[in-house]
């Protein structure tokens, strides 16, 4: 059988070199450069919008060049590669992207072969996108959808926030003065509650939300932008699939005393 890889070529694009945003007096090569690149292939009947017989994929993510510190780029490129090759059929990741293209599409073909007369559409998209990139903070977000079959598509999104001076992660202990979980989960809570339409007083637990101890509380999922945190909460994490994401906004307004005073937020309070 030829293989999907050889029936439909791979379309490798680079959209764009995009400058770091928020960057001032720097000369271009001193500043974080990102590279979009997109794949996407497919196989089978795909021509048609109401096909039953068709696997599609599409990878487009950020390449990142920082001459700044090469350290620190090739972290971020590691990351992003890391999230991109993960394998929905194998422990062993593939070794590029057009490997993974190739094993997505082999399976499918090879379950069509396994099962001709079955009516099957798969998909896989995965996309890295920069969501914040100035002198110190580079900030991605990560998401995939992927439908095999079955009652609905899968889908979830990371933020990943990188401190561009020290080439480490960020945590929201690098962001926020000490001991300041509970004053930072009670604003948060208030917010969430708004957002989902909950009284001060209501139950969580009894409004469809699946909190430990019935207690609300944040994850580590957050991206950080000019003017707010943004937490995410993906799906079944803290409630039924049916009642979607959760996307909780926090004003630095809202926090600003919990924010360190000489910490990667400050700037964006002045």
């Amino acid at each position: 059988m030829i293989s999907a890889i050889e029936k439909t070529a791979i379309i490798v694009l680079i959209i764009s070199s995009i400058p770091a945003c928020g960057s001032t007096n720097k000369t271009d090569k001193d500043k974080v450069i990102v590279h979009q690149k997109k794949y996407e292939d497919s196989t089978g009947d795909c021509d048609s919008a109401y096909s039953s017989n068709c696997a599609q994929i599409k990878i487009e993510f950020p390449q990142v060049e920082y001459s700044q510190n090469q350290a620190v780029e090739n972290r971020i490129n590691k990351l992003i590669q890391g999230y991109l090759l993960q394998s929905l059929f194998d422990e062993n990741p593939p070794e590029s992207v057009e490997k993974l293209i190739d094993e997505f599409l082999r399976e499918y073909e090879t379950f069509k072969s396994d099962f001709p007369e079955a009516f099957q559409l798969w998909s896989l998209e995965r996309t890295g996108k920069v969501r914040h990139n100035s002198d110190y903070i580079f900030s991605m977000e990560l998401s995939e959808y992927s439908y095999l079959g079955g009652a609905h598509p899968n889908t979830y999104i990371n933020f990943i926030n990188y401190n561009l001076k020290s080439g480490e992660e960020i945590k929201l202990d690098d962001l926020f003065i000490d001991n300041f979980e509970k004053d930072l989960n009670r604003i948060a809570e208030s917010e969430f509650r708004k957002l989902r339409e909950l009284s001060d007083t209501a139950d969580l637990g009894l409004a469809g939300f699946w909190f430990d101890d019935n207690r609300f509380h944040l994850n580590d999922n957050f991206l950080i932008t000019d003017s707010s945190l943004i937490f995410y909460y993906n799906n079944y994490e803290i409630t039924a699939y049916a009642f979607g994401p959760t996307e909780l906004e926090i004003s630095y307004l809202k926090i600003k005393d919990l924010i360190k005073s000489d910490g990667l937020l400050e700037a964006f309070l002045n």
